[in-house]
């Protein structure tokens, strides 16, 4: 059994609703709503009572849930024993994705540790969710995260709070021609469109362009001929020449003041979007909470 199953388990027994306990578990509804069957498989009986609204635990269900609370509680007290015992109390571990670790993480480390001085940092890399959910868990001091309204991250304000680092935009890049005019431009003719990299569906920065692109009044005629879950393999193959790509400013800045990329579209707007830091409101150590005050300014 999956521990993760007996949290989405006690999340729905507050919530009595799949949707919302979905969300505040960070997952899709119906990968949600396998876990909690998985669950039921697991214990031999239905643990929910799905006939009513709002849903009700079955005599099953309400038996399971003061064992999953304490399951809970212990796995966590041991961690939290277990890290302490390995010195995990002189390390601080951050969450955040994979680009935002090298566009954002280094200039904000660097001013954090103007103010603190030197300390250990555990980075954490992975999807929007699963760094909310180490959060959460505990398993991360921090969450440095994308935040668009694309991107619902449901955290309990009474539990955790957040600053705005900054922003940042999606710039649609092509190399450039010898001539030094993109060599891939929008909007692109039904006849010749625009080769296109692409990001896998579920990755943050494609909900952020969906949207952005959703916007826009202008037909554009694209052509995916690479999709990828890396913003810096998209970057690497936008400067082979292999199609355009919207990826973050912070990532391409250097590239478009050398010349090595140009931007490709002289009508649209970017797409903006917010870089947020997000942390427990009650911190572990004093040098979490050193740190929340270097980031703020304070």
């Amino acid at each position: 059994m999956d521990h993760k199953w007996l949290e989405d388990f006690i999340a729905l027994a507050r919530e009595r609703s799949f949707s919302r306990a979905a969300e505040l578990r960070h997952v899709t509804q119906p990968q949600f709503s396998r876990r909690i069957r998985a669950l039921e498989l697991w214990a031999g009986a239905d643990l929910i009572n799905r006939a009513g609204m709002p849903l009700g635990l079955t005599a099953a269900g309400e038996e399971l849930l003061p064992v999953a609370h304490r399951a809970v509680a212990s796995l966590n007290e041991a961690r939290a024993r277990i890290r302490h015992a390995r010195g995990g109390l002189d390390w601080v571990t951050l969450a955040t994705g994979r680009t935002l670790s090298r566009t954002a993480v280094p200039a904000w480390l660097a001013r954090v540790k103007r103010s603190t001085g030197e300390f250990r940092l555990r980075i954490l890399t992975g999807s929007i969710h699963e760094g909310a959910t180490a959060l959460e868990q505990g398993a991360a001091d921090f969450l440095l995260s994308f935040t668009h309204p694309r991107l619902p991250l449901v955290l309990d304000d009474q539990l955790f709070e957040y600053l705005t680092l900054g922003t940042d935009e999606l710039v649609a890049v092509s190399a450039p021609r010898a001539d030094g005019q993109p060599l891939h431009a929008l909007p692109g003719t039904a006849r010749h469109p625009v080769p296109v990299l692409g990001y896998a569906p579920t990755l943050a920065l494609s909900q952020i362009l969906h949207d952005g692109l959703g916007r826009s009044t202008r037909e554009l005629h694209l052509h995916t001929v690479t999709e990828s879950d890396f913003a810096e393999s998209l970057h690497e193959q936008a400067l082979q020449g292999v199609g355009l790509a919207w990826l973050p400013r912070g990532l391409v800045g250097v590239d478009l003041r050398n010349g090595r990329l140009v931007e490709a579209d002289r009508e649209g707007a970017p797409v903006r979007f917010e870089i947020r830091l997000y942390r427990p409101r009650n911190p572990r150590t004093d040098l979490v909470r050193q740190i929340w005050a270097a980031s703020t300014g304070t």
